[in-house]
Order: C-alpha cells, then sequence, then structure tokens
C-alpha cells in the first residue's frame, strides 16, 4: 500500500500527540497567545504516548496521515519509566516503517513543555517542511 504524503490539492494531514500534564499545555498556551500553525495538524491529547503500540503509528499512516509528532513529557514525565520505553517502542516503530518503505523523518518523538510554545510551533513548522520537500 502506498503510504500517501499529500492527498491530492490538501496538504498532507499531521498528527500531534500531546500529553495531557506537559506538551497539550503548551499547545493550550499557543492558542492563548493566538499563535496561528497550520490547520492541517491534528491534536490527540493523552496521558502518556507510550500508551500506544507500534502498529497503531503504522495505522495512522495507512489512514492518511503524512506525518506524526509524539511531544512527550520526556524526562518530567509523571509515569515512571514511560519516557524510555516510549524511546524504545519508536525505535522499534522505526525499523517497521523502514520494512514497509516509510520515510522515518515522517515519525518524530519530541519533549514540549506546559510553556514551550516557540518549540510546538517550531516542530509542527519543521515537519510542514519536510513534508513539502518530500511532496516536491
Amino acid at each position: 500500500m502506498e503510504h500517501a504524503t499529500s492527498l491530492g490539492d490538501k496538504p498532507p494531514k499531521i498528527l500531534i500527540i500531546t500529553t495531557i500534564a506537559s506538551s497539550y499545555t503548551g499547545a493550550n498556551t499557543v492558542g492563548q497567545a493566538r499563535a496561528q500553525y497550520a490547520p492541517n495538524t491534528y491534536i490527540l491529547r493523552v496521558p502518556d504516548p507510550v500508551m500506544f503500540p507500534e502498529d497503531f503509528y503504522l495505522r495512522c499512516f495507512d489512514k492518511g496521515f503524512a506525518g506524526i509528532i509524539i511531544m512527550s513529557s520526556g524526562s518530567d514525565c509523571p509515569y515512571e519509566g514511560a519516557y524510555g520505553r516510549l524511546s524504545a517502542r519508536v525505535g522499534r516503530t522505526y525499523l517497521k516503517m523502514k520494512e514497509k518503505g516509510i520515510p522515518t523523518t515522517r515519525l518524530k518523538l519530541t519533549t514540549v513543555c506546559t510553556v514551550c510554545k516557540h518549540a510546538f510551533l517550531k516542530e509542527i513548522d519543521d515537519m510542514q517542511n519536510h513534508l513539502k520537500e518530500k511532496a516536491a
């Protein structure tokens, strides 16, 4: 199956997975500041992204998401050992992506804190630009 990076004339969809404890608050700060970012982004707020198995990300690509940004709490995660497990899981996901011919640059694990509005916006812009370059 071809994994689309673009759907016709529509900009490629980007899934942003945020944590309730930190990165979602950062996203909310962006909204309160009335900062704008691409409308083709979809934010999923979860207790921690470690809850998703590797195949979750592959299914997201199959369903039309061109890029996925996992905005984790990093070492500040309130769940003991979760960030290490998440990092290992993303590593295994990269291996599965390579097997399926999906560029690993379409999945990014990053840390965004409660007040990191610039980092939040930068991660979206970086993914947008990367997907545009790949589509060109």
